[in-house]
């Protein structure tokens, strides 16, 4: 950590934590520790999903304290670009941040699969120059006032997908998309022509 202010002090309240920010009953709305020199896995922890660590049960005070990323239910922001996350992001226990509109992981080495729509919410993600090799599918949601997602740049990455797959239930009030110097392949969807709101669009040094 370049700056770790707070963090290892529990007699300090987490919303004095730096870069925490929380509105006025207390529950964390934005976290901004980009450039902050992080290192280790992307931290989502779950009550839900995790029971037992080295093989042992985890005592009951552990689930008063461990909350993480999946239980921050308010929280809007999340930037943690420029660090060195490394590993896969575990997204399950994110889709119900309902509040999230603003996701900022890009500049790590995160790898696996990668999921532009982490919450439903989001109107902002920035997952580029990473390591991942694999991207989900845009789900196409039933409620249309969630289709929100406007910025969107999965740049710099190995994805080899089929962009015609891949693409075809994109949001369809996305303005921005990036997504050059990957690896995906095909041509694009139909669903293209369709995308009114679209400015911005950057899908070159692909095998397209």
């Amino acid at each position: 950590w370049t700056n770790s202010a707070g963090w290892t002090n529990e007699t300090i309240d987490h919303c004095e934590w730096h870069g925490i920010t929380c509105n006025s009953d207390g529950f964390v709305t934005d976290i901004d520790l980009r450039n902050n020199n992080l290192a280790g896995q992307f931290p989502v922890y779950s009550r839900t999903y995790v029971t037992v660590i080295e093989g042992e049960p985890l005592p009951e005070s552990w689930y008063d304290t461990k909350y993480g990323l999946a239980n921050l239910y308010y929280l809007k922001t999340l930037d943690l670009a420029n660090n060195k996350l490394t590993g896969t992001i575990e997204y399950r226990p994110l889709y119900d941040l309902y509040s999230l509109t603003h996701f900022d992981v890009s500049g790590n080495k995160l790898s696996g699969e990668l999921d532009a729509l982490v919450t439903p919410s989001l109107t902002y993600v920035d997952i580029s120059n990473n390591n991942f090799t694999s991207m989900r599918r845009f789900e196409k949601y039933k409620v249309s006032s969630l289709q929100t997602l406007r910025f969107c740049d999965v740049s710099n990455n190995t994805i080899q997908n089929d962009a015609s797959d891949l693409l075809k239930n994109i949001p369809p009030n996305i303005e921005h998309f990036f997504a050059s110097s990957n690896q995906i392949y095909g041509s694009l969807p139909e669903s293209f022509n369709s995308l009114q709101e679209l400015r911005h669009f950057d899908m070159s040094s692909n095998a397209l």
